[in-house]
């Protein structure tokens, strides 16, 4: 039986399906909700809380090359899908790039990234029809 282990990050743009795939280090996931305590009359104190949740994950590519740099660098502010090699997945969009060069390879640099993830749709999406809008079936 064959095994596949796979040791890389991928990162494709949602509009496009171009991708960036490098080994990764110091990944990082945050998962937070939007809340607060307040306090009321007669002192008593209730948490108040958003619905849905803050997840984010910081992580470096390691040995990038000029070509897959610059693509990133196209990408900040577009909705990309991250995955890797332990299976998760989520869409979301970066703003900025941090970067490390290689001093005895010009070509190789490690970018650290944030990424903020965003709502999306896995499948196919059923619109309501529109008002007035006959609907044959």
């Amino acid at each position: 039986m064959a095994t596949l282990h796979l040791k890389a990050v991928w990162i494709n743009l949602m509009s496009s399906g171009e991708y960036v795939a490098a080994p990764s280090a110091d990944r990082k996931r945050d998962l937070s909700a939007e809340g607060e305590v307040r306090t009321y009359g007669a002192g008593r104190r209730r948490a108040i809380t958003s619905i849905g949740r803050r997840n984010t994950m910081a992580f470096t590519l390691r040995r990038l090359t000029s070509a897959q740099v610059q693509r990133l660098e196209q990408w900040i502010g577009l909705e990309v899908m991250y995955r890797d090699y332990r299976g998760q997945r989520f869409v979301g969009v970066y703003f900025e790039l941090s970067y490390r060069e290689y001093k005895t390879e010009v070509d190789r640099y490690d970018i650290s990234l944030t990424l903020t993830e965003t709502t999306w749709v896995d499948g196919p999406v059923e619109l309501a029809p529109l008002p007035g809008e006959i609907v044959v079936t």
